[in-house]
């Protein structure tokens, strides 16, 4: 049976070998460019080789993020950093960017191609959609379950990758714009600024505080390692750990623990669980759960303290005179970190008092003082830092290769060394013959010695095999000789390097890109609302695709004038238990085009000869990815795009292209519920947008559902670019588009009347306080 792969991040070269000697089968990093992980030390040119040899000479293998957004700007750097990346021999690359799954596969079809979490690979088509298109492995989302896992790899047969240890998102991956929206730091491009961890207060419509102060969309870190088995059983081929910005220290003790715990399972042997958890949690933990695996639950949420909150350390039992004095549950030391429940206060302790007597440490159970800090007697101090337990990890023992060994010395020839490693042999013979001995003659254990002394090289003696006659002699140096030959022979084999295609892509205006015609589309869920937008003359409207027979004849019937669009969500799961059949039946209707959210629904829509229309959530951000969707009869763009990046790519394209100008953008989807977990669950409240999260400026932070019980977080802005139509017309779009979410009729019919009349006759009358111009008039980092 072949084992699971188990992945480890590194953010350094000092933190790969870290990896890789505490058992990691594989790790994965990023470069200076292109990295979902920008704000990691990350690696430089030469750094990525070294990284690369260390890894390739050890029998690991390497994987190198790639795994942002590129702008048609950076196509020229990035086929040069994958030129770099291809000469060195890499794995795989990791992506998220569908032009750049087009760019390797047009003209690097030897790069293996990881589709990273970012991509929103989450249902069965879209995983047979990502292996036609040539990835080999998917990286799956945190929010699938084991069900859906085992579904997917049972039915795809492509390798199977998924998150088993570290920080969890709260976002679906790749469809976060938070950070963006909010500060101009893109998630899609490796700069988040974390938003999510941040205070919020949870508040009614009148702004009444039903939950203060806390971070209520900071997560709980992942933690699986209870469920090994099951996923190994589920089909899982590699086991994903989360942290390229992470210290040594974290990476070897969770690689340490996750290596013990997938041996334990194979070898059928007991594994002490709760002793692996305890090491991991005195490391870093925001508190641990299993994520979205079996069940959506509280204790998934980290409210309290977004950063480490350690392990209890002991209860505060009295405070005076700048003291307080605490009762220990673990042991503690000089040079230990320990700090308030929320993080919020702590030091690292340069002093404990015990029974009087200044000392290094205390152990469990005693009673010591400590400086004060600002808490409650009977409040818990918590341990974020252990000088004992961090210095288990300064002196790792280096990770060897081992080989096995062959030595034949037979008279009148010279000494012949043959190596075996990982399926890879070579074969040297010195330069001087072996002689009968006229004084001392090299006997078996001198020469097992000799040939031995591999110490200050990558590999490790397994096995070493003599064939000798005896009584001869041979010059110990032509022995170390022969056997520093045939190692170097050996890291040459394993060393092997592309020669460098040096392509350029040369982006190229298409002469018919500019004659469009610029026209409203509107999107709504509402089924009213497409009345009153069909009265109002919308040429296009996309309507939620999940209407009742009787109310798609309602469409039908109000929608004569304008082209109507059926449009799936933002994320489909498996909740749509037959993908094809809803699209036939859509087809069946006498709907010809679809407006399509995933990688399958795209691919399906094709096949059952449906138009495409791809929509903002599938991240068209360059000339490349348009190509990826050349099937497409229109794509929305990015709302991360300035008016700048939409012309230079509708400038190239002969296709109609989309932008939305009007709406509360959706700044995240989630699988958590704010409403369920600090109420109850309430439909019509979530669809209505009753509840908010109120940030720190006082902005209101809308809360909806996509009607299949995930969450909306609305930007609190309404963005608005009714009253700059010739700088839109200019960026060579075919359609502007709309975007009802939780307007009333009026507000509807006011917002599109305003932009029918600024399109049709340059005047524009519909104003409001609180909007945005979003990204067109300064782009993201």
């Amino acid at each position: 049976m072949k084992k699971v792969e188990l992945l480890a991040p590194a953010g350094s070269l000092e933190t790969l070998k870290v990896a890789v000697n505490c058992g990691a089968d594989a790790v994965y990093i990023g470069g200076k460019l292109f990295g979902a992980r920008a704000y990691a030390v990350n690696f430089g040119e030469e750094e990525l080789k070294e990284a690369v040899e260390y890894c390739h000479l050890r029998d690991k293998k390497i994987y190198i993020t790639v795994n942002t957004l590129i702008f048609n700007k950076e196509i020229d750097i990035l086929t040069d950093y994958i030129d770099y990346l291809y000469k060195l021999n890499v794995d795989a690359i990791i992506v998220q960017d569908f032009g750049i799954v087009k760019l390797l596969r047009e003209y690097y079809p030897e790069i293996n191609i990881h589709a990273s979490t970012q991509m929103t690979l989450s249902n069965l088509e879209s995983v047979k959609a990502a292996k036609d298109a040539g990835i080999k492995r998917v990286v799956l989302p945190r929010e699938l379950t084991l069900k859906e896992i085992e579904n997917i790899k049972a039915n795809t047969g492509i390798e199977v990758e998924a998150f088993v240890h570290g920080a969890l998102c709260v976002s679906y991956s790749g469809q976060c714009v938070f950070s963006s929206i909010i500060g101009g730091r893109s998630g899609n491009r490796g700069r988040c600024a974390g938003p999510c961890r941040l205070k919020y207060d949870f508040v009614d419509e009148k702004g009444n505080i039903i939950e203060g102060n806390k971070h209520l969309l900071s997560m709980a870190d992942l933690c699986t390692i209870d469920y090994v088995g099951d996923m190994i059983q589920a089909g899982v081929d590699s086991f994903k750990i989360e942290g390229r910005m992470k210290e040594k220290e974290y990476v070897a003790s969770v690689v340490l623990s996750y290596r013990k715990a997938i041996d334990a399972y194979y070898d059928s042997e007991e594994f002490d669980v709760s002793k692996h958890i305890e090491m991991m949690s005195g490391i870093f933990n925001r508190g641990f759960s299993n994520g979205y695996l079996y069940e959506r639950k509280p204790s998934m949420m980290s409210y309290d303290n977004p950063k480490n909150r350690g392990i209890p350390l002991g209860k505060v039992l009295s405070k005076g005179n700048g003291r307080l004095k605490l009762k220990l549950y673990s042991s503690l030391f000089v040079g230990d970190g320990i700090s308030t429940e929320t993080g919020e206060h702590g030091f690292k302790v340069d002093k404990i008092v015990a029974d009087g007597i200044k000392v290094d440490d205390a152990d469990e159970g005693q009673t010591v003082e400590l400086k004060d800090m600002p808490v409650k007697v009977g409040d818990i101090i918590f341990k974020t830092y252990g000088v004992k337990l961090n210095r288990q990890f300064s002196n790792i023992k280096e990770y060897k290769s081992p080989i096995d060994v062959f030595v034949k010395m037979k008279e009148n020839m010279p000494l012949y060394i043959k190596l075996k490693n990982s399926g890879i042999e070579v074969v040297n013979s010195g330069k001087v013959d072996a002689v009968k001995a006229v004084k001392k003659a090299i006997d078996r254990d001198t020469l097992i010695e000799k040939v031995s002394s591999i110490n200050d090289t990558p590999f490790a003696m397994r096995t070493i095999e003599i064939d000798m006659d005896e009584g001869l002699f041979l010059p110990l140096s032509e022995i170390k000789e022969t056997r520093r030959t045939a190692v170097e022979n050996l890291i040459k084999t394993k060393l092997y390097y592309n020669e460098p295609k040096n392509i350029h892509i040369k982006l190229t205006d298409d002469v018919h890109a500019k004659s469009k015609d610029l026209k409203i589309s509107f999107y709504t869920e509402n089924l009213e609302h497409v009345k009153i937008a069909s009265q109002v003359g919308v040429d296009r409207i996309y309507f939620n695709y999940r209407l009742k027979d009787e109310e798609l004849k309602k469409v039908r019937q109000y929608c004569e004038g304008c082209e109507i669009i059926p449009a799936f969500p933002q994320v489909v799961r498996d909740e749509i238990k037959n993908t094809e059949n809803e699209l036939k039946k859509i087809k069946d209707i006498g709907f010809k085009k679809v407006l399509v959210t995933t990688l399958g629904l795209y691919n399906l829509s094709l096949k059952l000869g449906l138009d495409v229309c791809i929509d903002f959530n599938l991240n068209v951000v360059n000339s490349l990815s348009v190509d990826f969707f050349k099937g497409a009869d229109t794509i929305t763009l990015s709302t991360e795009l300035n008016l700048a990046q939409i012309e230079d790519i509708t400038k190239r394209k002969n296709t109609k292209f989309e932008s939305i100008t009007y709406g509360r953008l959706p700044l995240m989807i989630m699988e958590y519920c704010p409403i369920k977990n600090l109420i109850s669950c309430d439909r019509n409240a979530c669809e209505s947008g009753k509840y908010s999260l109120r940030d720190r400026k006082g902005n209101f932070i809308k809360i909806v559902s996509d009607g299949f019980c995930r969450v909306k977080l609305l930007n609190s802005s309404i963005l608005m670019m009714g009253d700059k139509i010739d700088d839109l017309k200019k960026a060579g779009l075919s359609y502007i588009r709309i975007n009802d979410t939780i307007e009333s009729d009026d507000e509807i019919e006011n917002v599109l009347k305003a932009y029918k009349n600024s399109l049709d006759f340059g005047t524009y009358d519909f104003h409001i306080e609180n909007y945005t111009r979003g990204h067109f008039y300064r782009g993201v980092l």
